[in-house]
This record gives C-alpha cells, structure tokens and sequence, in this order.
C-alpha cells in the first residue's frame, strides 16, 4: 500500500532512522575505538578532558535521542490531522537541521555554528505543534492558525524570557550550596 500524500513525512522518518542507525551511533564506537573503551562503560580509563572528541560523539548521538521522539510524534501527529506536505516540508527542514547538528557537535561544536542548525530544528518542531493545534481549533483556518501562532509564541517566550532564567538561578543558588555543604566538611 502506498502512504498517497504522505510520502515527505515518510520519507523524512525513514532517512533520519537510518542516518541515527548508520552514522550517529557508528560515530560513537568510531570515537569509542581509540580509546579502548569497553562497552558499556564510557569514561572509565581515562581522564574525560582526554575523551572530548568521544565524549562530543556520545553526548550528539544522545541529543538525536531527546530530540526525535518529540518531533516524530508531533510531526506524525500534524501530518494526519493537518496536512502530510505541510508537516513533511517541515520534517525535511528537522531532519536536515539535526543532521547537521549532529556532525557539527561531532567535529566543532561552536555555539555560533550549532544555532545554524538548532533554530530550523526549533521552528520546525515549533510550525508541526502549531500545526496540531491549527486542526483542533474550532475557527476558520487561518484564525486557528494565527491563534495557534500565537499559542507556540508564548511558549518560546515564556521558556526562552521567564522559565530558562528562573531556573539558571535555581541551578546557581544549588550549586553554590553544594559548594558550601563541601568546604563544611
């Protein structure tokens, strides 16, 4: 049976599987070879500023893993109830973006260099959930889709402007007690 209509999104899954499969996780035991680390310990015989080019590999290849199943589900999700070209253009974007910021975290990972490849992956996770929501509002669509802009714009503004500066001051205030608990001692 052939997926008429969805073959962007179908395409785009299967491509970033076997990307994931076939070079993020083959990275990692490139990476783990040099070293001659075992499975399934990571840094056991060496002082880990010694393993940064394993330790870049394996932190990449787990970034894939956090990264993906939220955007095929909302992708997937998008693509049924809202339109599979719109949701499959967006998954092509993703894909790419990931990609890219896999192998730039690999070789060189400048923050500068990793937002070439992070924002589209944001937008596109950001387009696909407003997506679903544009297919749940009960409006016309282009005030569901405004309504649904608007909807993943707070979002990013409250976890970019409030929430992401709340919690690095959680995260300081923790670490210097901890620091405190130690020369306590």
């Amino acid at each position: 049976m052939r997926p008429d209509g969805f073959e962007l999104p179908c395409a785009a899954t299967a491509v970033f599987i076997l990307h994931y499969v076939f070079v993020d996780t083959f990275a990692v035991g490139a990476a783990r070879t040099p070293y001659q680390l075992k499975y399934p310990f990571t840094t056991e015989t060496e002082d880990p500023k010694l393993l940064e080019p394993f330790i870049r590999s394996l932190r990449a290849q787990q970034n894939q893993v956090e990264q993906a199943w939220a955007f095929f589900l909302a992708m997937w999700v998008c693509a049924v109830f809202l339109d599979p070209m719109f949701s499959g253009i967006f998954a092509w974007i993703w894909v790419i973006a990931r990609m890219a910021y896999a192998y730039i975290y690999r070789v060189s990972p400048s923050r500068n260099r990793l937002m070439w490849a992070t924002v589209p992956a944001y937008v596109s996770q950001a387009a696909v959930c407003g997506g679903i929501l544009t297919s749940l509002l009960p409006f016309t669509r282009p005030i569901a889709a405004a309504s649904s802009a608007l909807i993943v714009f707070a979002f990013a503004a409250y976890g970019w402007l409030v929430y992401r500066s709340w919690f690095g001051n959680f995260v300081l205030e923790e670490k210097k007690r901890l620091e405190n608990q130690l020369i306590a001692r």
